[in-house]
C-alpha cells in the first residue's frame, strides 16, 4: 500500500520514509499540508501519517478537509505529533483522525497500527461495494416494476408513428395515380401541339384530372403530409428520449461525480416514471434557478422516482403531485409533496430504516427509502418527512453545492 508522509521536518520526513519502506510499504512525502492534499485529491493515496504543526495547512486542517471532501475511497488518516495530552488527541478525533501516535514511537507500534488501517480500509471498501450492490439491487427492481410501463409509454408513439406511415403510403397512392394521369396527358399534347383544337379525347382527359385532383384534395394532402411528418419525427424523438433515459438510469458502473442540473434529473426521470403517475395524480412543478452541482446524478434520480413512485401508490383516488426546486443557504432544495393517505405519526422515524414497509406483500421490497436516505446521506446532505394523515407527505432533500 500507498503511504503518504505529510510533514515539514526534512529529517523526520526522512525517518519516517526510511522506516516504511523497511516495513514494505511505499511511500510518498509532502513537505506541509497543502502539497499532502494535492496528492489526495489524485485518488491514489489511502493511508496519510501526518504531523500536526506544519506551514500552510496543518495536520488537522488536511484531516477535516480530507472528511469534508467527496472523495471516491475512504482515506485513513494517523496522526503523528509530539503533543502528549488526552485534550490534544480528542481534539485531533474530532477532527476526523483515525489514529493518534504521540512522538516518540516505537516502530513495532507503527507497523501495527498500519496493519489496523489495512483493515479499516478494507472494511470501508468492502461496505462501499456492498452498498453499491443494494443500490443497484433496488434500482434494477424498481426498473422491473417500471417495465411494463416503460412499454406502455413506448407503445403510444410507436403506434402513432405506424398509424401515420400507413395514410402516408395511402397518400403517396392516390398522388402516384395522379400523376400517371398527368403524364399521359403531356405525352398527348405533346402529340398534338399543332393542332389548333384540341381533340375531344385530350379534352374528356383534361376533365377527368381536374375532377381526380379535386376528389383527393390534392392541397390538402400536401399539408397534412408535413404535418404528418412532424408527428413522425416527435413521435421517434420520444421513443429515442425514453429509451436514452431508462438506459442512464439503470445503467451500472457508468455513475460518477458530474457537474449536474438538478431540474434536469427531475425532468428525466419523470419521463421513465410518467406511466406510474399519470393516472394516479396531477402533476405540477415549481423549478427555481439551480446553481450546478457536483454529484452523482444517476443516484440522485433514483431518489426522485423512489419518492415520485411512493407518492403515485399512497393515492387512493387521483391527486396531486407537487415538486419544488430552490437555491437555499449553500444547498439546491428540492421538496415533493402528495396528497396521499399520509404516514402514521409512530411510523414517521421508521421509514428510513431498512426493510420497514406499509405496503402489502409483494408490493415493496422496504428498501427504497433506505436507498434513498443512504444516498442523500453520501452526498453529504439531508432528507426530511413531514406528514400527516389523510393530508399527504412531504419529502425535503438539501444536497450542499458547496
Amino acid at each position: 500500500m500507498e503511504i503518504l508522509v505529510a510533514e515539514d521536518d526534512f529529517v523526520a520526513r526522512g525517518f519516517l520514509e526510511k522506516l516504511l519502506k523497511s516495513l514494505g510499504h511505499e511511500c510518498v512525502l509532502a513537505e506541509d499540508g497543502l502539497k499532502a492534499w494535492e496528492v489526495i485529491q489524485q485518488g491514489k493515496v489511502r493511508m496519510v501519517i501526518t504531523d500536526w504543526a506544519m506551514p500552510g495547512m496543518d495536520g488537522l486542517e488536511l484531516c477535516q478537509k480530507v472528511r469534508e471532501a467527496k472523495l471516491p475511497h475512504y482515506v485513513f488518516m494517523m496522526l503523528l505529533t509530539g503533543k502528549d495530552r488526552k485534550e490534544d488527541a480528542i481534539v485531533g478525533f474530532e477532527a476526523g483522525v483515525d489514529d493518534y501516535i504521540v512522538k516518540p514511537f516505537n516502530p513495532d507500534e507503527l507497523r501495527a497500527r498500519i496493519r489496523v488501517g489495512e483493515r479499516i480500509i478494507e472494511l470501508e471498501d468492502e461496505y462501499k461495494r456492498a452498498q453499491a450492490q443494494l443500490i443497484q439491487s433496488e434500482k434494477m427492481a424498481s426498473v422491473g416494476q417500471l417495465a411494463a410501463g416503460v412499454a406502455h409509454e413506448i407503445n403510444n408513439p410507436t403506434g402513432f408513428v405506424s398509424s401515420n406511415l400507413k395514410t402516408l403510403s395511402d397518400y403517396q397512392h392516390d398522388i402516384s395515380g395522379l400523376l400517371k394521369e398527368y403524364r399521359k396527358l403531356i405525352m398527348e399534347l405533346k402529340d398534338t401541339i399543332s393542332k389548333d383544337v384540341m381533340p375531344p379525347s385530350i379534352a374528356e382527359r383534361v376533365e377527368g384530372i381536374v375532377n381526380l385532383e379535386t376528389e383527393v384534395d390534392v392541397d390538402f394532402i400536401l399539408n397534412d403530409i408535413q404535418d404528418l411528418i412532424d408527428e413522425c419525427k416527435e413521435g421517434t424523438e420520444r421513443i429515442k428520449k425514453i429509451v436514452i433515459d431508462l438506459k442512464d438510469f439503470a445503467h451500472p458502473g457508468e455513475d460518477k461525480v458530474q457537474e449536474t442540473d438538478i431540474n434536469k434529473g427531475i425532468e428525466s426521470t419523470l419521463n421513465v416514471v410518467w406511466n406510474e403517475l399519470k393516472y394516479k395524480a396531477k402533476v405540477t412543478k415549481e423549478y427555481g434557478d439551480l446553481p450546478i452541482v457536483r454529484c452523482y446524478p444517476q443516484q440522485l434520480n433514483q431518489v426522485f422516482m423512489n419518492l415520485l413512485v411512493n407518492a403515485a401508490q399512497a393515492m387512493e383516488d387521483q391527486g396531486k403531485i407537487k415538486i419544488s426546486t430552490r437555491g437555499y443557504d449553500g444547498s439546491v432544495e428540492v421538496k415533493i409533496s402528495d396528497t396521499g393517505m399520509g404516514i402514521p405519526e409512530e411510523n414517521i422515524p421508521k421509514v428510513f430504516n431498512p426493510f420497514f414497509t406499509t405496503k402489502d406483500v409483494g408490493k415493496g421490497t422496504g428498501l427504497g427509502l433506505n436507498v434513498a436516505y443512504n444516498i442523500i446521506e453520501k452526498h453529504k446532505g439531508t432528507i426530511d418527512v413531514e406528514s400527516a394523515v389523510g393530508k399527504g407527505t412531504t419529502f425535503t432533500i438539501r444536497i450542499p453545492t458547496g
